[in-house]
């Protein structure tokens, strides 16, 4: 008797149990980011690297623009800044009211009250009235009234100055745009809310505008997007007056960094290319200097991830080999103990970077090779000569013109075929 009254008391905490736990599932918070797609006028799509995952909205959510702080110059209520690798300006009209900050803090240090600064991380910028408050142990955070022009926040009577002591770090500015700017194709989105059916239904929709491209666009022109580091930014002007007249040119609005930054952000530089006037022609990519402290395997990895989505598009693709790291560097070693390559020295890319990026392109016979490595070395004794003596890896506008035309002539040569 007393065991089957166990039993049955085992029985209901675990159904309990499980219940709880499934109500815990159904109201847990997730996350989907991405480029925002066409949907309809209650919702949108994300374009993962699952999909598409269908996001809806209603009265409740909140919508946030999630703009880099080195960015945020307030000049007569509106924000001005320019969209990286592009001649696009974003504008972003401010309301006419008081605004107000909450600076959350991950640590609860009690001396920062005394500070003069306020470092902008955590930042959360609205036009609704907030109580001022200082971080205690209970409740850690600051809060009070801002001088958007100005850059300050005054709690009670001390006013502190809002400064990035260095780095970056991005904020997010409420009660300015509403779901109505979910616009498709200009802007990448982060939606925080639950799952439900089919849908996520947002709580937060986190907006980064990306700026619309396609207005610079010529329809009887194919389109290029141009995929690297600082490296083609230094060859910018050189391959687009190489191709001026000829191609559409774009390039994702970022230094496109590591190969790990690649993988996970590929689909967003990529777009929503399904769709008219959108697509990709051709595509050039490179991924070396920041992954010079990389494994082969990590790198290999991540370029195989980054292969694989630009190989979806169509397009006609061009791997560009990572140029040198010119002799004023100390020489490339061996791999470390962990198998790290040795980090920027002369030879790094000849040895590893270089070599390991063949193993996976090679794979692929219809990627074409633009071999900005080998120009450099032809052009040691000429026109790179101060270059390859020195100690940076960035080229001056002679030199980064050379290379901007060399890509150009690959590009033409590849599309005429």
């Amino acid at each position: 008797m007393f065991l089957d009254e166990e039993t049955d008391i085992m029985r209901l905490w675990f159904a309990l149990l499980l219940m709880f736990t499934t109500c815990i599932s159904l109201t847990a918070e997730e996350t989907a980011s991405g480029v925002v797609g066409p949907l309809d006028n209650d919702g949108m799509y994300v374009i993962t690297s699952q999909g598409q995952t269908e996001v809806r909205w209603n009265q409740a959510t909140q919508v946030a623009i999630k703009i880099n702080f080195r960015n945020f110059k307030v000049v007569d209520n509106k924000i001005t800044y320019p969209i990286h690798s592009s001649s696009l300006k974003q504008e972003i009209l401010l309301p006419k009211k008081q605004a107000y900050a909450r600076f959350d803090r991950s640590r609860f240090d009690p001396d920062e009250i005394q500070h003069s600064n306020l470092v902008p991380r955590g930042m959360k910028l609205s036009f609704t009235p907030l109580d001022d408050h200082l971080p205690t142990a209970e409740e850690n955070y600051f809060a009070g009234k801002v001088d958007l022009e100005a850059k300050t926040c005054t709690i009670g009577q001390k006013t502190y100055t809002i400064k990035m002591v260095s780095g970056q770090t991005d904020v997010l500015l409420y009660d300015v745009w509403g779901t109505k700017d979910c616009k498709p194709f200009i802007n990448r989105a982060t939606v925080i809310g639950e799952q439900q059916g089919k849908s996520l239904l947002a709580k937060e929709i986190h907006l980064e505008p990306l700026g619309d491209q396609t207005l610079l666009d010529d329809p009887k022109r194919p389109r290029y997007l141009f995929i690297g580091d600082s490296i083609s930014g230094n060859y910018n002007q050189g391959l687009r007056s190489a191709l001026s007249g000829k191609f559409n040119l774009h390039h994702p609005p970022t230094n496109c960094g590591p190969t790990g930054k690649g993988a996970s952000s590929i689909l967003d530089w990529l777009g929503d290319y399904k769709q008219p006037s959108r697509h990709w022609d051709v595509i050039s990519f490179n991924f070396g200097h920041w992954d010079s402290q990389q494994t082969k395997e990590g790198y290999q990895e991540n370029l195989e991830i980054i292969v694989g989505e630009l190989r979806k598009t169509g397009a006609k693709l061009i791997w560009v080999t990572t140029c040198p790291v010119p002799n004023g560097y100390a020489q490339a070693s061996g791999l470390t103990a962990t198998g790290k390559a040795p980090g920027r020295k002369a030879g790094v890319m000849e040895k590893y970077l270089n070599p390991w990026a063949n193993e996976v392109i090679k794979k692929y016979p219809e990627i074409s090779i633009c071999d900005q490595w080998q120009y450099c070395k032809e052009h040691e004794q000429d026109s790179f000569k101060q270059w390859w003596s020195g100690k940076n890896v960035h080229f001056n506008q002679a030199t980064g013109q050379q290379l901007g035309e060399f890509l150009a002539a690959h590009v033409l040569r590849v599309w005429d075929k």
